[in-house]
C-alpha cells in the first residue's frame, strides 16, 4: 500500500524534460525580444520628440542670415505694381475701357499691398513687422473707401489676399513651407491681373487665363527662394524652375522673348548658390527679373 502511495506521488510531480526546458527557453526569449522591441520603439520616439523640441523654428533659422539689402523694399513696392499693371497698359486694356474711378482705388490698393510684401520679404515671411499690417491697413481702408466694395466677386478676392499676406508670418498657421509658397503665388498671379481684367471686360477670357497661369508659374519660380531661402528653397527651385520652363517651352512661341527668359531664370537659380551674397540681394533680383520675364514672353 504505501508502495503504491508513493508511485502515486512519484507520478504526480513531474520531472522537467528537455523538450519543457526549450519551450521555456524559447518563451522567455521571445518575450526578451519584444520587450526589447518596445524600449528600442519608445527609446526612438523619445529622441525623436526630443529632437523635434530643439528643432529650431524658421525664425531662429532666417535669424542667422545677413540683413536684406535695404533697397529690398523699395524695389519690390515698384515691381510688383508695374508687373501688374504694366502689361494692361501696353495691351490699351487700360486707356479703352477703365476709368479713373475704377483704375486709382485698384493702383492704390496694388502700391500698398506690393509695400506689405516688401515688408513681409525682407523679414523672410518669420517676423511680425507692425509695418506689414500698417500697408495692409491701408489697403483695407482703401477698398471701402472706393467703388470697388460695389463689386462683391472683385472685393472678396482683394480681401483674400489681405488675409493671406497678414497670416503668413504667424507659425499657427504652418505657412512658412511649399504650402505658404503656393498661397502667396496664387495671389500674387490672380487677384490684381483678374481684377484688372474684370473690371475691363466683366468677364475673363481663355487668353488672359493662359497668360495668367505663365504669370503663376514665373511668380511660383522667383518666390521659391524669398519664402524658403535655405538649402530646401535651393531644391524645390529645380521643381518649380522646370514647370516654369515647361509652361513657356511649351505655350509660348520660341523667339527672343523666351531665350531671354530663359537666362535670366538660369541666372537667378545660379546666384542662389552664391553665399551669403544671395541672402542680401536675391529679392531685389527677384522683383527685377520677375518685371524683365513677364515684359519679355
Amino acid at each position: 500500500m504505501v508502495e503504491h502511495d508513493d508511485q502515486q506521488v512519484n507520478d504526480d510531480v513531474k520531472v522537467p524534460t528537455e523538450g519543457d526546458s526549450k519551450a521555456s527557453s524559447g518563451f522567455k526569449f521571445g518575450q526578451q525580444n519584444a520587450q526589447n522591441f518596445f524600449s528600442r520603439a519608445r527609446r526612438n520616439s523619445e529622441e525623436k520628440a526630443a529632437a523635434e523640441e530643439n528643432k529650431p523654428s524658421p525664425a531662429e533659422v532666417y535669424a542667422k542670415l545677413p540683413a536684406v539689402n535695404r533697397w529690398t523694399v523699395p524695389v519690390v513696392a515698384i515691381a510688383f505694381p508695374l508687373i501688374w499693371w504694366l502689361k494692361p497698359m501696353l495691351n490699351g486694356t487700360l486707356v479703352n475701357r477703365l476709368t479713373f474711378a475704377q483704375v486709382w482705388p485698384l493702383l492704390l490698393y496694388s502700391f500698398c499691398t506690393a509695400l506689405a510684401m516688401g515688408f513681409l520679404i525682407s523679414s523672410r515671411f518669420v517676423k511680425k513687422d507692425w509695418r506689414v499690417y500698417a500697408a495692409l491697413v491701408a489697403s483695407l481702408v482703401v477698398l471701402v473707401n472706393s467703388s470697388l466694395r460695389t463689386r462683391f466677386e472683385i472685393l472678396a478676392l482683394l480681401l483674400l489676399f489681405l488675409l493671406v499676406l497678414a497670416i503668413l508670418p504667424f507659425t499657427l498657421v504652418q505657412l512658412q513651407n511649399g504650402l505658404g509658397l503656393l498661397a502667396l503665388t496664387s495671389m500674387v498671379a490672380f487677384t490684381v491681373p483678374v481684377c484688372i481684367t474684370f473690371l475691363a471686360n466683366n468677364y475673363v477670357d481663355n487668353a488672359f487665363l493662359n497668360e495668367a497661369w505663365t504669370f503663376f508659374y514665373t511668380t511660383l519660380f522667383y518666390l521659391t527662394p524669398l519664402v524658403l531661402p535655405k538649402a530646401k528653397g535651393r531644391l524645390l527651385g529645380l521643381l518649380t524652375g522646370s514647370a516654369f520652363l515647361i509652361n513657356v517651352l511649351l505655350f509660348h512661341a520660341f523667339g527672343t522673348g523666351v531665350i531671354v527668359a530663359l537666362v535670366l531664370t538660369l541666372g537667378t537659380y545660379v546666384l542662389s548658390f552664391i553665399r551669403p551674397l544671395t541672402y542680401r540681394v536675391q529679392a531685389i533680383t527677384a522683383s527685377i527679373a520677375l518685371l524683365l520675364t513677364m515684359l519679355f514672353i
